[in-house]
């Protein structure tokens, strides 16, 4: 599994790369006591922000009730099962990435940086620093594989490579990465086009 040559080390965002997690937002909205225009990434720092507890409960519970429903994307178990430094970096509770890992038998040793590990969430690059220093692995020498410029951004702070995976499910594919691939698969093929 190549990304570039001197690429040693892979860091994948979870939720829309490597599992597609259907979390009932409306229903979280709700319980929060939120309005429907309220997105999500900006309530989720707000409440680590706050330190509110409670809140971030809430969206953990959803997140892993979704994980039942939810599904690994192809190719994401053989790359999880690759050779080589791994960690996901999420924006994601860390339960609900291991209730996921687990499922399928994965998860012994795999670094998670969760939303409970880090101040700042993605796009800020607390989290992708965060798992090269736990992994021992210099920024240059890493590849933050993801789906949106939430990804780009943090990896383009961290001074990672970006790679996005094109997803099906956004409504459009952030621009700045330094490799787009149609899928997994192509990451696990080696098979990496140009920006």
């Amino acid at each position: 599994m190549v990304v570039d040559p001197e690429v040693t080390a892979l860091l994948f965002d979870f939720d829309g790369t490597l599992f597609r997690l259907p979390v009932d937002y409306p229903a979280v909205r709700r319980e929060l006591g939120v309005t429907a225009n309220v997105k999500i990434g900006p309530l989720l720092q707000r409440l680590v922000d706050d330190g509110d507890e409670a809140g971030l409960a809430v969206i953990t519970r959803h997140e892993c009730a979704a994980v039942a429903v939810g599904s690994f994307a192809p190719g994401a178990l053989d790359c999880l099962g690759a050779a080589g430094p791994q960690a996901i970096v999420t924006r994601n509770s860390r339960n609900a990435v291991m209730a996921a890992l687990a499922s399928a038998g994965l998860g012994d040793g795999l670094l998670i940086v969760g939303r409970e590990d880090v101040r700042r969430l993605k796009p800020d690059p607390e989290g992708v620093r965060l798992a090269l220093t736990r992994l021992g692995v210099e920024p240059e020498r890493a590849a933050l594989v993801g789906d949106t410029y939430h990804d780009v951004e943090a990896a383009r702070a961290a001074g990672t490579r970006s790679v996005v995976v094109r997803n099906p499910l956004l409504e459009f594919t952030p621009p700045g990465a330094d490799r787009y691939l149609e899928g997994l698969g192509d990451l696990l093929a080696g098979r990496l086009p140009a920006c």
